[in-house]
């Protein structure tokens, strides 16, 4: 087996193997043998796997953990026999190459059986086909997989592959030179090409129907507008054009495919789907739990029964899973339970940035950021999710009411689409219920007091002051569960300016009020409470009193 790397395995590698083979820990193994658990693990094994995943992989990544059913695998298989080249075993080397830009690197590919299945089936029938979801979900992986699959088929159904990463916003010009050059058309020199962008568009379609092609563009975000308040149009205002372009790939007859990626679907092709185009768009959700467990089997984490905690908040999001678990694997020696036990959060570090893509309010309407909001706002009660009703009730009170219920639809729609909301229906009533996703949610969290911390340091005379800060500080250091909702309640009420109690209940329709000027609060649902005087002729709330629900019993929040 080892001749396809020309040499041996030395000492170390051989322990290593055993390790492997017989499911021991490195520990047991350099105790016996005089090694160390770091050069057994950090040197020998990284560069063994290495080795090994060359010769065994077949695309799949040897680890500790999995060698031993790789091997027996093969061994059923007999393709360690076989797994030369020999005359009465040809290896196929018809697999056909990706030209024009380069695919990402995938390493690691967990999961995805059933995507893929669906993709290789649309794109025989479809001519425009969209992938599109959250940051870190994956799309180009998932792209990059099925151009693998396809390339190396007996039968190629497509005789070129393109790959053309867009992230930078090429006009529609300029791509249709760079896809034309790709192709490279015979006695066709880049001086003889149309100069008009609707010729070049006509002599692509062309060249796609007398050649069965495959093209991806990758990351394809940059062509929609970014404001979409400003314009009914879907396209900036430099990308107008490809509208019309995709359209006439959709609707002029040839037997190519173009895929997109992209972190939103293309609205106005989605439009043509509906109308039984030859088009689809494929939302690209997190991974099923047991594909999301392997990339933590890969990292080699222990603690497994804490796996499913560790990996809740995360949504299958298969990009902030493999961060998460290569920080537990570096600072916590890769134990989950650790990780946990010290409430740690990676989000300001690792993720903040996907985060930020993710999450882009100038991108959104007003509505749809207003919604944003509301969830926000409800996210300290202990159930996350709030109904589908009493969004319409709560909304109709803050917003004008010329809000339709049909805008409201549309822009929860939207969000959906875009990864910014959770929708769940129950499973007697069917009825439909929201949430933020956790991550999203902290994230808008700490953003918003930031922002609101700003504006109230801005108009600090003549709002509201709260005393005292510290009151709360001391009560979230014991309560850690409270902290966020605490500082998005103080950083908010700090930019106020209430004048009488009807100022704060247009702000918290479950606030209490009674007698004295005294205001009751609940955090996280009503698991906790605390109690402000207010002074509305200074504008000063003095917190009075904060505890759990059965400390609130106790007291008489009146004369507090």
């Amino acid at each position: 087996m080892l001749l396809k790397a020309g040499r041996r395995l030395s000492q170390d590698e051989k322990l290593v193997m055993e390790a492997a083979w017989e499911d021991k820990h490195y520990k047991e193994i350099a105790q016996t043998h005089s090694s160390t658990i770091d050069r057994l693990q950090r040197d020998v094994g990284q560069k063994l796997w290495i080795l090994l995943t060359g010769i065994l992989g077949n695309g799949e990544k040897v680890t500790k953990k999995r060698l031993r059913s790789i091997l027996e695998q093969r061994m059923v298989a007999g393709s360690l026999l076989s797994s030369a080249p020999s005359q009465s075993n040809p290896v196929n080397t018809s697999a056909i190459p990706v030209i024009g830009g380069q695919p990402p690197n995938v390493q690691t590919f967990f999961g995805r059986e059933a995507e893929l299945i669906g993709l290789k089936e649309a794109i025989v029938n479809c001519r425009c086909l969209v992938i599109y979801g959250a940051p870190g979900f994956g799309k180009s992986a998932l792209a990059t997989k099925l151009i693998e699959e396809i390339s190396t088929k007996r039968q190629p159904q497509f005789e070129r592959l393109i790959w053309q990463s867009v992230h930078y916003g090429p006009t529609l010009k300029d791509l249709l030179v760079n896809l034309l050059k790709d192709l490279a058309l015979p006695s066709m020199q880049e001086q003889q090409l149309p100069q008009s962008t609707q010729e070049l568009a006509t002599l692509l379609i062309k060249t796609l129907s007398m050649r069965r092609c495959l093209i991806v563009l990758d990351s394809a975000e940059a062509w929609l507008r970014k404001d979409r308040n400003s314009s009914f149009n879907l396209y900036g205002e430099q990308y107008s054009e490809y509208g019309v372009f995709f359209r006439r790939i959709i609707e002029v007859k040839h037997s190519s495919c173009i895929i997109l990626t992209c972190r939103e679907p293309f609205k106005d092709l989605m439009k043509l789907q509906r109308s039984g185009r030859p088009s689809d768009s494929f939302k690209l959700e997190g991974l099923d739990v047991k594909a999301a467990k392997e990339i933590l089997q890969a990292r080699e984490l222990i603690d497994e029964q804490k796996w499913s905690e560790l990996l809740e908040p995360y949504l299958g999001n298969p990009a902030a899973i493999e961060l998460v678990a290569s920080r537990i694997e570096k600072f916590f020696s890769g134990s989950v339970a650790k990780f946990l036990h010290y409430k740690t959060d990676l989000i300001s570090e690792i993720f903040r940035e996907t985060l930020a893509h993710q999450y882009q309010p100038e991108r959104l309407s007003i509505l749809e950021q207003q919604i944003l909001c509301y969830l926000a706002q409800r996210a300290d009660d202990a159930n996350d999710f709030v109904s589908f009703i009493q969004i319409i009730e709560d909304l109709y009170v803050r917003l004008p009411s010329s809000l339709s219920v049909s805008e409201l639809m549309s822009s929860i729609e939207n969000l959906n689409n875009l990864s910014l909301i959770i929708i769940s229906k129950t499973g007697e009533t069917k009825e439909l219920f929201l949430k933020l996703p956790p991550l999203l949610k902290k994230y808008i969290f700490q953003e918003k007091q930031v922002k609101l911390l700003r504006t109230a340091h801005a108009f600090s005379a003549s709002n509201m002051r709260i005393i005292a800060r510290n009151t709360l500080r001391r009560f979230w250091e014991e309560h850690p569960d409270v902290e966020e909702p605490l500082k998005f309640w103080y950083a908010e009420v700090s930019q106020a300016d209430w004048s009488s109690p009807a100022d704060i209940k247009a702000l918290y329709r479950n606030v209490s009020i009674v007698a004295n000027n005294r205001a009751i609060f609940n955090i996280k649902g009503n698991s906790y409470r605390f109690i402000v005087a207010v002074r509305y002729d200074i504008g000063i709330g003095f917190i009075r009193f904060i505890g759990t629900h059965a400390q609130y019993d106790k007291v008489d929040a009146k004369t507090i």
